[in-house]
């Protein structure tokens, strides 16, 4: 639970982030008034220690689905446009949060690291900042190096920031895992695996998404460049299929055995569709690009980078897409079905974890519209088209609450400082 969400809960029980039962308060009002401003912080202060990385999930939603509308099957004047305003947000918003959180470990350094590593629910969301910054690789490659006033040069940059993202990807995997084994505390009687623990491996598979779309949709890319994109990003693909599989298949054992999560983090449900539909959108990109583009006819060495094999490979790899969207496409509807339960009884609330749904699902859309694609079926683009709306339509709800809590003093800028309140008690 993030810092906000904390703050946010005491607030909404009444407790409005202050220790001080009503008796004790009215037994020492001059105490009480001390710990309260000594827990009062600036805006800026609030904002900057406070900052957490589920923030960069605005920029991975802004992302795919300013991705999706860019390549939606049916287009009408104006579609791009949204589309580019919505990769115009994500830049912003990546540019901004990324000088937030770098400011939050300059000014707090070992007090940001020592949280960071001490919260399984930031560890796992701090691949988010590297995904993030892979949305906007796949817009520089897939809108700015096809633009008419773009070209060549921004395709070398695609390329550029694709590879700093696997450096990135990879380092953010070891260092997520290798602490939390270090730890060794993340389950405990009263603790249940949290559902984000997959963002690790979904980042590794959008890595190889990203990849593919730099190796098969970039503005004249040549084989030279595109043979170890695509390499690399089959190794990434197989990196998130398995390691999603295995961590979706104890966190189903967890649900068959405890039940849905709490009903705030109800939607990290959808977490459990990003392994499978980004890993089936990639392999479909890498089929394309290798045989399609010419990539590896081109390339021409040995027996596997040649075009009788890239012919082959695109057939097995729309064959696997189709067993991975199967798949995701379930734990979607499950995902629906805990959001209605907890609706049917009363139970579902808002909490930031409702960008949960966005991104995980418009990576099995990604899918669902290259599936289209390769078997020309209207039956896939109505379902795209469908679902791409319903995660419009979630974008404005987040936004709107979102809005509400931050103007409200409940979220991202929360003067009292849980840090000391904690203390004092």
């Amino acid at each position: 639970m993030t810092v906000e969400e904390e703050t946010e809960e005491r607030v909404e029980d009444g407790d409005a982030g202050y220790p001080d039962s009503p008796d004790r308060t009215q037994r020492d009002p001059e105490r009480n008034d001390k710990k309260a401003d000594s827990s009062r912080r600036s805006a800026f202060r609030a904002l900057v220690q406070d900052f957490n990385p589920i923030w960069f999930t605005w920029c991975m939603n802004a992302g795919v689905i300013g991705t999706l509308l860019h390549q939606l099957p049916y287009q009408f004047s104006g579609l791009r446009v949204l589309s580019t305003v919505a990769f115009c947000i994500d830049l912003v918003l990546y540019f901004v949060f990324s000088i937030i959180y770098t400011l939050h470990f300059l000014i707090y350094r070992r007090q940001a690291y020592l949280e960071l590593i001490g919260s399984t629910t930031e560890l796992c969301l701090l691949p988010c900042w590297c995904i993030a910054w892979m949305t906007l690789t796949a817009f520089v490659s897939l809108t700015v190096s096809n633009a008419p006033w773009g070209g060549h040069a921004f395709t070398l940059l695609a390329v550029v920031m694709w590879w700093i993202a696997t450096a990135w990807m990879y380092g953010m995997l070891f260092f997520a895992f290798a602490t939390l084994i270090r730890q060794h505390t993340i389950i405990s009687p009263d603790q249940q695996l949290p559902a984000l623990i997959i963002i690790p491996a979904v980042g590794v598979s959008t890595l190889a998404l990203v990849g593919a779309v730099v190796a098969d949709q970039s503005y004249n890319l040549s084989a030279r460049l595109a043979v170890p994109i695509i390499i690399m990003s089959f190794c990434s693909v197989g990196i998130g299929i398995l390691l999603g599989l295995k961590l979706c298949t104890y966190l189903f054992h967890q649900l068959l055995a405890k039940g849905w999560p709490a009903p705030a983090n109800t939607p990290t449900l959808f977490m459990f569709v990003g392994p499978m539909g980004q890993s089936a959108a990639a392999l479909q990109l890498l089929g394309a690009a290798a045989n399609s583009r010419g990539a590896f006819g081109d390339y021409h060495r040995g027996t596997f980078l040649t075009g009788t094999a890239a012919s082959v490979l695109e057939v097995v790899c729309v064959l696997l897409a189709l067993f991975m969207s199967g798949l995701g496409t379930i734990w979607m509807i499950i995902a629906f079905v805990g959001m209605l339960d907890r609706a049917f009884h009363r139970e579902l609330i808002w909490s930031p974890t409702w960008n949960a749904i966005i991104f995980p699902t418009g990576t099995l859309v990604t899918s669902l519209l290259l599936l289209a694609q390769e078997m020309d079926s209207p039956f896939f683009r109505v379902v795209t088209v469908i679902i791409v709306i319903f995660l419009v339509i979630v974008f404005f709800i987040n936004l709107a609450f979102t809005l509400t809590r931050i103007w409200q003093g409940k979220l991202l800028i929360v003067k009292q400082d849980p840090r000391a309140i904690a203390k004092d008690k």
